[in-house]
């Protein structure tokens, strides 16, 4: 029996005016981090998978901008937004999240991987909890093949507190700096549960760089 295809989501006037309202904001945003500065560049390799985590995503689109990229984001009007705005960017967009098309999305994302130069998994992503690893990247990049990196960016900015990531902002002009590392699948065994693989991922991934926002709470 032939799978039956999920009919797209149909959405009124209302929610198509304000998925206009925030695809235009997201394009100002991402006007704002064409003045960010690169202390450093990560040593990858190409193709590759590439966690990094939501609240930083921003500057990290102007950096792979038009590199042959590619990236999930959510169906919700939010992460619909951000894809809308990263396609005007030269990154291919697959739209999905664990409550409808996830699984589609991440298919799409497994035929196009060895194709990009990188392939993007914000990784807790799209409704958190924050700074909590699904497992989509090792997924992919155990079913690929390809090498897994772990990726952070360093930079001042403004969080926005009302979103579920804290989402960072970067201030005009700002410097980032890239905290990456190679996370070594070759080290699992090829029976290792994937949730095992993704919670040590998840902490070397919180280890890369301390949390600005837990760190100004706590004062």
């Amino acid at each position: 029996m032939a799978k039956r295809q999920r009919k797209p989501k149909v959405i009124g006037p209302s929610q198509k005016a304000a998925r206009a309202v925030l695809i235009g904001f997201m394009h100002g945003l991402f006007t704002l981090t064409r003045t960010v500065r690169f202390r450093n560049k990560p040593q990858i390799e190409t193709p590759c998978v590439i966690a990094v985590f939501h609240d930083e995503l921003l500057p990290l689109c102007k950096y792979f901008a038009h590199s042959n990229a590619s990236t999930i984001a959510s169906q919700n009007h939010f992460g619909y937004a951000i894809g809308k705005a990263l396609e005007a960017y030269g990154i291919s967009v697959a739209f999905g999240s664990p409550s409808r098309g996830g699984r589609d999305a991440f298919f799409q994302l497994l035929r196009r991987a060895k194709h990009s130069s990188i392939t993007v998994f914000t990784v807790d992503g799209s409704r958190g909890p924050r700074h909590e690893m699904k497992p989509g990247a090792v997924a992919l990049a155990r079913k690929t093949g390809l090498p897994l990196y772990l990726m952070r960016l360093e930079y001042k900015g403004w969080r926005i507190e009302s979103t579920w990531d804290k989402f960072k902002i970067p201030q005009p002009f700002t410097g980032a700096t890239f905290h990456c590392e190679r996370f070594p699948l070759e080290n699992y065994d090829s029976n290792a549960e994937v949730e095992a693989i993704t919670k040590d991922a998840e902490r070397r991934l919180q280890a890369l760089l301390k949390d600005d926002y837990q760190e100004k709470r706590a004062q």
